[in-house]
C-alpha cells in the first residue's frame, strides 16, 4: 500500500466517524441513517461500506477508539504503573486524569450515555475500568476479595460519573473531582481499606 493511498483511507475514516459523531451529537444513534453520514462526511455509499458495514460497526469503532485513549490516559497515571504500594495519592491522580479525560470529551459522553445514545455504553466504560485495575493488580492491595473490591469501587466510581454526565456537567472537573475524592478516598484509609503490613 503506497503512503498516497494509506492517507487517503485515513482520510476516508476520518471523515466518516467525524461526520457520525456530529450526528450522534444533534440526532442521537437511533435517528442516525447511513444516507445522513454519507451526506456529512461528503462520500458515496461504497466508501462508507468499504469500511463499515452499518451503523453499528461504526458506532462500536467510535466507541472503541474513546475508551482505548480512556484506558490509555488513565493507565498513565503516577504510581499506578508500578503495581506495587498503591497509595491514596497514585489514585487520586488515576481518578483525576479520568474526570479531565471525560470532561475533555464531554459531549462524546454525554451523546453515548444519552436516552437515544447506546445503552451498552455504561456496561463497556466500567469494563474498561475494570480491566485498569486488574492489569495493574490494584486490587491486590486490598483486604477484601479482588472481585468484590473492583466491582464495589468501579460500580460507584462509574456511577458518580453517570450522574455528573446526566446533569450536563454541572460541576467543572476540579469540582468534581472533590465530589469524587470526598466519596471515594475515605474508603482508601490506610486502617479500612488497604492491607497494612
Amino acid at each position: 500500500m503506497t503512503a498516497k493511498t494509506d492517507l487517503r483511507i485515513k482520510k476516508s475514516k476520518y471523515a466518516i466517524e467525524h461526520a457520525f459523531w456530529k450526528l450522534l451529537l444533534a440526532e442521537g444513534f437511533s435517528k442516525i441513517t447511513i444516507q445522513q453520514i454519507i451526506d456529512e462526511a461528503h462520500i458515496n455509499r461504497a466508501t462508507l461500506y468499504k469500511y463499515y458495514a452499518n451503523k453499528y460497526e461504526l458506532l462500536d469503532r467510535v466507541e472503541t477508539t474513546l475508551i482505548n485513549e480512556f484506558k490509555d490516559v488513565t493507565e498513565k497515571a503516577p504510581d499506578l504503573i508500578k503495581k506495587t504500594n498503591i497509595s491514596q495519592e497514585s489514585l487520586q491522580s488515576y481518578y483525576k486524569d479520568m474526570v479531565r479525560y471525560i470532561y475533555s470529551n464531554r459531549d462524546k459522553f454525554s451523546a453515548l450515555l444519552a436516552p437515544n445514545g447506546d445503552p451498552t455504553f455504561i456496561n463497556k466504560l466500567i469494563t474498561a475500568d475494570e480491566e485498569v485495575w486488574q492489569k495493574n493488580n490494584i486490587t491486590q492491595h486490598l483486604p477484601i476479595p479482588e472481585h468484590y473490591a473492583s466491582a464495589s469501587i468501579t460500580g460507584m466510581v462509574i456511577s458518580l460519573i453517570v450522574e455528573w454526565i446526566k446533569s450536563d456537567f454541572k460541576e467543572s472537573a476540579d469540582e468534581f473531582m472533590v465530589i469524587l475524592q470526598n466519596t471515594i478516598m475515605p474508603l482508601f484509609s490506610q486502617e479500612t481499606f488497604f492491607k497494612t503490613k
